[in-house]
């Protein structure tokens, strides 16, 4: 099991999560440590007031023994076993608080050792800072058993000291100090899940131009975009860079690879197709027959590489995409000119789709049936487009007179014409299937209810 994501939103998740929690713990301990202090503080100031009141009240009494000239037993030193004593220690006697009441002085703990005292000459400097009158801290039972804390201070009185110590019990430190970190510890757990919520937004708005490099590449790979945006952060901008100099380098080499092959296919087809319908006018012997079966022959391979060319060149990333309206606009609007003596009107009703072709090969498919729709029709070309199961149909209807369904195959040759009298060369509707096939779709033509011819082709849908 791996505890790190793969993913960067999770590593950068269990990162900042790992560092809010130590964050938080950490800030906890200081703030509950600075409580702590703060509180012990409090106490302390208290407990020294009450040594100095008790010090400076002392006072030798009638009988020669120690006394205050005034009462220091005021809450919450008349309470017996509250914890909160004071006391008096020395060779004259003892004095103790009324919540000592009926039982001795308690014998002093051990002050505590100081930060300092294992450096050399420290601890005399400091016991010289004592001297001048502060208290010194101490931790100790009470005579109940309960922890107290101490303060203790060796006073001056008569020809000798005294040992002046006044305690408070240890829940006046802790139950104050629990009172305020509970609502501390709920503040840190607020704080945490807002601080959580926080770094959940910051993974999501910084990843989120990764994201948008993504759907870029999408839309590349679906043929909506060329390039993908330079309107990224600086940090991911050379790699978008590096990426677009590489499509475009693609785009330049998937061009000069289809221009060889049209090269090739204008250069080598038309001629074999003429050659080919000279030699049926030839006599029909030994020779006539090798030399058509070397032609038809020559044909087939000259098509097979051809079509496994272009297979190579679209193998590539599948960009190829073509907006059908768009590009019927533009053919029918051409062709409307090209045949505007014979008064054609087009009607075209095409769905938001686009193919999966490049421009030009879907205009030379296209091209060519509208064309050949146009020669025939009297008055009228219908174009309908329409998708289905990942494939789009186009159907280009005349109202021209149509064709036998015999001489359709016929029709599909290359250089065969039906109808000598109309121009052309006979290669338009060989030319658009074999386009059409190259990219695994087909062609075939119809007849039209009342008369008139269809040219259906059904080529992929651009994703």
């Amino acid at each position: 099991m791996k505890l790190i994501p793969r993913s960067l939103a999770g590593r950068l998740r269990l990162a900042a999560a790992a560092s809010i929690i130590v964050a938080l713990l950490l800030a906890g301990i200081a703030i509950a440590l600075i409580l702590q202090r703060f509180v012990i503080s409090q106490i302390d100031q208290r407990l020294d007031g009450q040594i100095f009141a008790v010090a400076t009240a002392l006072q030798r009494g009638g009988d020669g023994k120690m006394t205050v000239t005034s009462m220091l037993n005021g809450p919450p030193f008349d309470r017996p076993g509250s914890g909160w004593t004071w006391q008096v220690s020395g060779p004259d006697g003892e004095l103790v608080s009324a919540s000592l009441s009926g039982h001795p002085a308690m014998k002093p703990p051990p002050v505590h050792s100081g930060h300092f005292d294992n450096f050399p000459g420290l601890p005399k400097w400091f016991d010289a800072l004592g001297s001048l009158g502060r208290p010194s801290p101490a931790d100790g039972p009470g005579v109940d058993g309960q922890p107290l804390h101490w303060r203790i201070l060796a006073v001056p009185f008569g020809t000798g000291t005294v040992t002046v110590a006044a305690t408070a019990p240890y829940r006046a430190i802790y139950g104050p100090l629990r009172d305020a970190l509970v609502p501390l510890v709920l503040a840190l757990v607020v704080l945490g899940l807002l601080l959580f919520g926080a770094m959940l937004a910051q993974v999501r708005l910084g990843l989120r131009p990764l994201a948008g490099l993504r759907t870029g590449l999408a839309d590349i790979r679906a043929g909506r975009q060329t390039a993908i945006s330079t309107n990224q952060p600086s940090e991911i901008l050379p790699l978008v860079d590096e990426v677009n100099s590489l499509l475009a380098d693609n785009a330049e080499g998937l061009a000069r690879a289809r221009r060889h092959v049209a090269n090739l296919a204008h250069g080598l087809k038309t001629p074999l197709a003429a050659l080919g319908l000279a030699m049926e006018r030839q006599p029909d012997n030994a020779a006539g027959v090798t030399i058509r079966a070397q032609l038809d022959l020559m044909g087939r391979l000259i098509r097979h590489h051809l079509a496994r060319a272009r297979a190579a060149v679209l193998a590539g990333p599948a960009r190829a995409s073509t907006k059908v309206a768009e590009r019927l606009a533009d053919l029918t609007g051409m062709m409307g000119n090209i045949h505007r003596e014979r008064g054609l009107s087009f009607h075209v009703n095409v769905a938001d789709v686009a193919v999966a072709t490049e421009t030009q090969d879907f205009d030379e498919i296209v091209g060519n049936l509208l064309d050949n729709a146009c020669k025939w029709a009297r008055s009228r070309v219908t174009v309908t487009a329409s998708a289905a199961g990942g494939r789009i149909t186009i159907d280009i209807d005349d109202d021209g007179p149509g064709l036998d369904p015999a001489a359709m195959p016929e029709a599909m040759r290359p250089g065969r014409r039906i109808d000598e009298a109309t121009a052309g060369h006979g290669f338009g509707l060989p030319i658009a299937a074999e386009l059409t096939e190259l990219y695994g779709g087909s062609l075939e033509l119809l007849r039209v209810a009342g008369g008139g011819l269809r040219a259906r082709v059904i080529l992929p849908q651009s994703r």
